[in-house]
């Protein structure tokens, strides 16, 4: 999610606190990003994360191992794809010699 520069004001309700964010993004990501935090945040406090502050923390720390998940899993995927292509690729022109 952009966060920088000129964009829309967002009124957001994250973990019961009232937040404002300008953004260039699309409303609809803006609120699924705002959705996906707070339920983090509400799930990692219902674990027995008292603290609004510990709650959201914690839930960031999540957040982040599953984006470096993702994001390991993207470059895996693109190295499978980009050899699955060279393959084809030879394929192709062994078949055209």
């Amino acid at each position: 999610m952009s966060l920088k520069g000129k964009g829309t004001a967002y009124s957001l309700r994250i973990a019961g606190k009232d937040y404002t964010i300008t953004s260039t993004d699309q409303p609809e990501h803006v609120r699924r990003a705002a959705i996906y935090a707070d339920r983090r945040i509400t799930e990692t406090a219902s674990g027995g994360f008292v603290n609004r502050e510990n709650a959201a923390v914690i839930a960031a720390l999540y957040i982040a191992d599953e984006l470096l998940s993702a994001q390991d899993d993207n470059t895996r995927l693109r190295r499978e794809l980009m050899q699955a292509r060279q393959e084809l690729q030879q394929l192709r022109n062994e078949k055209n010699i």
